[in-house]
């Protein structure tokens, strides 16, 4: 079964507050910097996806006080 991020597996990990801020602004950098077109092969997601997951980790960051 192909892995989807509808169907998230909950992992308890532990990252700093900059590490955080560093997946969030990669998910970003990537749909800016890499052909849409190229981001499946290149990462595994699509460009929704990407928005979806750094959205998700940057409403995390908001509700833990976090500043991005």
């Amino acid at each position: 079964m192909k892995d989807s991020i509808d169907n998230p597996v909950e992992f308890n990990i532990l990252v700093t507050e900059r590490e955080l801020r560093y997946f969030i602004s990669c998910g970003i950098a990537l749909i800016q910097n890499v052909p849409e077109d190229s981001l499946p092969t290149y990462c595994g997601l699509s460009n929704n996806e990407i928005i979806d997951v750094s959205m998700r980790l940057r409403e995390f960051a908001d509700r833990k006080g976090i500043e991005i």
